[in-house]
């Protein structure tokens, strides 16, 4: 039986690993959540104490441009989510679309951060706004402090506005100094009554659908990485970790069909029947090769915004659990 510390956050497609441990296939995850996610980023590429973890995509993939290797990523993700819903204006904005951004001043926590690979990639891919015509700011959304994990090239953070020590995004956006900012977790000025904060995009739910249906893409955030030259045959601990965490999202799959079957909430049954139908009935697919698609994109947008010198072969970022 072997033994991995594995640190992520907090997954209800995970089941029974939520309660600390799991054992499965010869190998036992012991699990640990390690909240904020910037946290536990920060921890893996400062000090790597973990055998298996969860990573952001963008900075992986920028520190593996460079040469990193202290992990090897699994293709296996932990956070999937549309992103534009993730940009906030103030309450009585005149901004509504995407195209109104450009020659804007918007908020972002860190430029090199997943999200804001997609939401740059999104807004000049769909509505025309290219990203040096944006001017960024960067720092905390809602703590101050915040900084880049990654440090950015030197044309890049050239063009960048870090905001001080002590301020936050959403401070200057209730000031008038921004007039966007995206915010990769809902914040807690959006969940006010009477909030002075909406949504840049009036209904996000059918704007991303329209998105999905027209791309078929479902915007990768995190991925797991696992820690080189620990174990002799990494890929076939990676085999055995895919085979582990498949059987746990099976069982949460029977979970969902259960609550369709006897519905808790109104009209969840119809709910999950619309996700099927448009995404299948495995939207967080394990491999390579199910999610070529997203991670091509995702490289694409990586590499036009330069932050990796080099579009990678997935093979080459990636174990391959299908051999």
């Amino acid at each position: 039986m072997v033994s991995l510390d594995f640190a992520s956050g907090y997954y209800p497609y995970f089941g029974k690993l939520l309660d600390g441990r799991y054992a499965f296939d010869e190998i036992e995850l012991v699990w640990r959540d390690v909240h904020p996610p910037d946290t536990l980023f920060r921890q893996v590429i400062e000090s790597a104490p973990y055998d298996l973890a969860e990573m952001s995509l963008s900075a992986y993939t920028m520190l593996r441009d460079r040469g990193w290797d202290r992990y090897v990523a699994l293709p296996i993700f932990t956070l999937r989510r549309f992103r534009h819903s993730s940009l906030y204006v103030r309450t009585q904005s005149e901004i509504v679309s995407g195209e109104q951004l450009a020659g804007k001043k918007v908020g972002l926590p860190e430029y090199h951060m997943t999200a804001a690979v997609w939401v740059r990639g999104m807004l000049q891919e769909d509505f025309g706004v290219d990203p040096e015509n944006v001017q960024w700011f960067t720092g905390g959304a809602e703590r101050p402090g915040r900084v880049e994990r990654v440090p950015l090239p030197p044309h890049i953070a050239a063009r960048l506005h870090p905001i001080g020590p002590d301020e936050t995004l959403f401070n200057m956006l209730l000031d008038n100094r921004l007039n966007a900012v995206m915010c990769a977790h809902t914040p807690q000025l959006y969940r006010q009554e009477a909030s002075p904060v909406r949504c840049l995009f009036r209904d996000c739910r059918a704007v991303e659908k329209e998105y999905y249906l027209r791309h078929k893409i479902f915007p990768i955030m995190h991925t797991l990485v696992l820690k080189s030259g620990r174990f002799g045959d990494e890929r076939e601990i990676a085999g055995k970790i895919h085979r582990a965490l498949s059987t746990l999202k099976e069982d949460f799959y029977k979970k969902v069909e259960t609550m369709r079957d006897s519905p808790v909430f109104p009209w969840i049954d119809s709910y999950i029947d619309e996700i099927e139908g448009m995404m299948g009935k495995d939207p967080w697919a394990h491999g390579i090769s199910n999610n070529a698609r997203v991670l091509n994109k995702f490289l694409d947008y990586s590499w036009a915004q330069g932050l990796i010198s080099n579009k990678p072969e997935l093979q080459d970022l990636f174990l391959d659990l299908e051999d």
